[in-house]
């Protein structure tokens, strides 16, 4: 199947190919801001219908997000996201301060435009799942993340932060999708990097990119002792499925992505309304 049919078929639009230039628009994005939900040592991307086979996970959207869920099941369902027609699951190892485990305050996934163009950024299609970083990295000088804390930000955990800040992880995702797989064998390949504000051939589906950022509140600012379940500070990933009410994610992603504006996680740019 073609791309365009594909795309069309899959997302209700069509690929658009503005043959002008963008108007500036500082804010081309929208917010998922959702509450931890629960834990499981599954994976239904990596291990879809083993439970129990994965390293430990903290899921935020879907309360109901477990090793035997697919993208179908999860629409319609609840969630813990602020838009109550996300129901797409989103996971990530659990962190460990000397084996007690530490959740984060409310992670925030923004939906964001990685193209020059942003008025042509499509919606995730329905079905879609993606794997973003590796557990496998084999080092910090690897790490696809940043950590943050006041006055800091690296590719490692610092020695410590300031008394009642939080440590935070951010990370990205490609955004540029083959048009084709849903969810490839590498759960990886059916996406890859703008060039130049460009999706090259291979992948020429602009879609939104993601980005976590997942703040864990610490006592005291005390970082020693952190690791993941996954192991180390830089075996960091996450993992996406999508759950949303599609049309719900069309009109998002037309009036916030390609709109221009900075939505928050109830699809409102008070600045921009």
């Amino acid at each position: 199947m073609a791309v365009a049919t594909l795309v069309l078929t899959l997302t209700g639009q069509q690929p658009a190919g503005a043959a002008d230039d963008p108007p500036f628009a500082p804010y081309q994005e929208m917010h998922a801001n959702c509450t931890v939900t629960h834990r499981l040592n599954d994976d239904p991307i990596v291990f879809p219908g083993l439970v129990g086979a994965s390293h430990n996970h903290t899921f935020v959207g879907n309360p109901a997000t477990n090793a035997n869920s697919t993208p179908q099941s999860l629409v319609g369902g609840a969630t813990s996201c602020e838009d109550t027609l996300d129901a797409s699951g989103y996971w990530f190892p659990t962190l460990l301060q000397n084996g007690v485990v530490r959740l984060p305050d409310k992670p925030t996934v923004y939906y964001k435009s990685d193209v020059k163009d942003y008025r042509t950024v499509r919606p995730f299609p329905p079905g879609f799942r993606l794997v973003v970083g590796d557990v496998r990295t084999p080092d910090a000088a690897h790490f696809t993340g940043d950590w943050q804390c006041p006055g800091y930000k690296g590719k490692e955990i610092p020695a410590s932060c300031p008394s009642g800040s939080s440590l935070v992880i951010r990370m990205k995702a490609p955004s540029c999708w083959n048009g084709v797989d849903l969810d490839p064998a590498d759960h990886k390949s059916h996406m890859t990097w703008p060039v130049n504000g460009v999706c090259p051939a291979s992948h020429p589906v602009p879609l939104p990119q993601l980005q976590v950022k997942i703040p864990y509140p610490l006592p005291g600012g005390v970082t020693g002792g952190l690791s993941y379940s996954s192991g180390a500070s830089y075996s960091f990933h996450y993992d996406f499925m999508n759950g949303w009410n599609n049309a719900r994610q069309v009109y998002l992603v037309g009036h916030c992505i390609n709109g221009g504006r900075q939505c928050n996680g109830y699809g409102i740019d008070p600045h921009k309304p």
